[in-house]
């Protein structure tokens, strides 16, 4: 059941990351330069004000259902959606103002944000109801409509509107739309009708205004470069810096955003239940698997950003992209580990304020490097900061946590997975050195076939169940040694 489970959530999260990732890059030689990176901006615009104020509801909500699961009494159900309608409204006042602040597309600009915001708004309620209930099959089912649907109507949009930003946002918004009212369908058929609550409000602004804090200045991290690279060099060289962003990025969050998803409400019921050592351990298992995982595709990403580069974008794109990929690729997995392993002790002890704390610093950090490379080193300096603000915020974020929930560092398995990597790294060398004279394509494929095989191989020889990181994240990989049968005792004769 657990691994079922586990697989539908796999799917749930891959499919609108897989077909987002696949609408990015279609859309590069589909839009000019400088609209690409126009629609970029929107978009992550949008996702700082949808994420910093709304998703920490989803957090919440989890939080406090995650330990009984099953139901939801009529007035939490009310308060939720107070909640939820309540944070879209911030959200759409900042979206107005966003589109003042630009002198040019002002309006359009402010048009798509606030499309976007709308639109999730009923899908992110409709997925915390889904994920409340447990209702699997559902949670896959509407996140595969958003993904088939977005990619299909921003494509469709910018084909037959237009090859500019608002179509293809406004065509996105819709399909997202349409898989939220699905979604809020089917959590809601069965379940007892809200009721509006009276009380209860500032116990989750005070639980989610530091994840607000927080998140803000994690995009801070994340996207303030954009901003920067706007104001610097144009809409163009935003379009460069999204595109490897998006590469970079996409991967580690296809294979660890679905971990991050089932094991959260699992972790919340380990520490109601079994205490703070038992949430440690199985805080231990999910970084063994983060690393095997998220190590692994970073280290394919590293190796091989020129045939990737080659294969998915446009010539433009490639140069300054090639500089940028190692960079965001290691930020992105000390970013993930942060947030999907370091992060947990904030919620799960109700602590949260704490939480910006673990930001301010790699946030300054990020926005003065930004500041002062990307004018003397151009695109690459972004790469700089955002690798070595991330680096910080993990480190950051692990040092305040060890006392809230203690991990028990799994060193032994860490320096098993180095050791597998490492020579699937060599293998990957190795094969990319040989396929380069058969062009692109051919490097890409052999050489992750090569990667694939030694590190599977090597993490088996090595001890570590690539099986029970499927099925259960949370345990640790190494392999208990089979059970050694008793000594048999020979029978006394007496004389």
């Amino acid at each position: 059941m657990e691994r079922a489970a586990y697989i539908l959530y796999f799917v749930a999260n891959l499919a609108p990351k897989a077909l987002m990732f696949a609408l990015l890059v279609i859309l590069t030689r589909l839009m000019p330069m400088a609209e690409y990176g126009l629609f970029m901006l929107v978009l992550t615009t949008a996702e700082i004000f949808d994420m910093a104020l709304g998703n920490w509801v989803r957090v919440f909500a989890l939080r406090s259902e995650g330990a009984v699961g099953g139901r939801m009494r009529p007035h939490r159900l009310g308060r939720l959606v107070v909640l939820t309608l309540g944070m879209t409204g911030v959200s759409l006042t900042l979206a107005i103002l966003s589109g003042l602040l630009r002198h040019d597309q002002g309006v359009p600009f402010a048009l798509a944000v606030a499309a976007y915001l709308l639109a999730f708004a009923p899908l992110r309620l409709g997925l915390i109801l889904l994920q409340i209930r447990r209702m699997h099959q559902a949670y896959a089912l509407v996140e595969s409509l958003r993904a088939g649907g977005t990619l299909a109507a921003a494509t469709g949009a910018t084909l037959l509107v237009g090859p500019q930003f608002l179509p293809a946002t406004l065509g996105l918004a819709g399909a997202t739309l349409a898989a939220g009212l699905v979604g809020l369908a089917l959590a809601l058929r069965g379940s007892a009708r809200p009721r509006l609550a009276r009380t209860g409000y500032g116990a989750a602004m005070a639980f989610g205004l530091p994840i607000m804090i927080a998140s803000l200045f994690g995009y801070t991290i994340g996207s303030v470069d954009r901003y920067v690279v706007d104001a610097l060099m144009g809409p163009h060289a935003v379009a460069v810096l999204a595109a490897a962003y998006s590469l970079a990025r996409q991967p580690i969050d296809l294979f660890l955003g679905p971990l991050n998803s089932y094991a959260f409400p699992h972790l919340v019921r380990v520490y109601e239940q079994d205490g703070v050592a038992a949430a440690g351990t199985a805080q231990a298992g999910l970084l063994t698997t983060v690393t095997a995982v998220g190590g692994a595709i970073t280290a394919g990403l590293v190796l091989l950003a020129c045939p990737l580069l080659a294969v998915v974008l446009p010539e433009d794109y490639r140069a300054e992209g090639a500089q940028l990929m190692p960079w965001l690729a290691v930020g992105s997995l000390f970013l993930t580990t942060k947030f999907f392993i370091f992060d947990n002790a904030f919620h799960l002890s109700k602590r949260t304020w704490l939480q910006p704390l673990t930001m301010l610093t790699p946030a300054v950090v990020g926005v003065a490097l930004c500041a002062l490379l990307v004018p003397r080193v151009g695109l690459v300096g972004a790469g700089i900061s955002y690798a070595t603000a991330c680096a910080t915020a993990c480190l950051t974020t692990a040092l305040l946590t060890s006392r809230m929930v203690p991990i028990p560092m799994p060193w032994g398995g860490l320096a098993r997975i180095a050791a597998a990597n490492l020579c699937a790294c060599l293998s990957l060398v190795a094969a990319r050195n040989l396929l380069v004279p058969y062009g692109p394509m051919p490097v890409l494929i052999g050489s992750t076939l090569a990667f694939v095989v030694v590190y599977a191989a090597g993490l088996t020889l090595l001890g570590l169940s690539i099986r029970r990181a499927m099925q259960t994240p949370w345990s640790p990989l190494v392999q208990d040694p089979a059970p050694v049968a008793p000594a048999l005792t020979p029978a006394v004769t007496k004389p």
